[in-house]
């Protein structure tokens, strides 16, 4: 894989963050394009990639998330796992740290809100990269 590509994930990721926690609102267009690029420079994941999008599909279904963006961001980290152990954790992270992020935001906001899901991806990647993962 190519190391420059983490960091770029990374930094699109914040960004993404950011625009999300703020207007909760991302345009779909440039999701679609960068999730389509690290899918083009990552040939060799493309059963992590689908994988993931079924994941991500059945979570959404499940409304453990909200937005078609969060489908996208799931997919698009799932392409830039390696091996299926590392595959599973990241599902195991997505579980977790969406379970505190919502008790959390829950908890904070004390009312029904819509919770920007996003950011959590930010911290799993930002984990996945600690450990080696990605």
């Amino acid at each position: 894989m190519v190391d420059w590509l983490i960091w770029i994930v990374l930094g699109f990721l914040m960004i993404i963050s950011l625009i999300d926690w703020k207007f909760r609102v991302l345009p779909s267009v440039m999701l679609t394009a960068f999730l389509f690029v690290v899918a083009f420079l990552n040939p060799a994941n493309l059963w992590f990639g689908a994988m993931g999008f079924i994941v991500a599909w059945m979570l959404y279904e499940l409304d453990y998330f909200s937005g078609v963006a969060d489908i996208k961001v799931m997919t698009m980290i799932a392409f830039m796992l390696s091996t299926t152990s590392i595959f599973l954790g990241y599902i195991l992270l997505v579980a977790f740290f969406g379970f505190v992020w919502k008790v959390l935001i829950k908890w904070r906001m004390k009312k029904e809100t819509e919770v920007a899901f996003l950011p959590v991806f930010m911290f799993i990647y930002i984990t996945l990269m600690m450990l080696g993962g990605v």
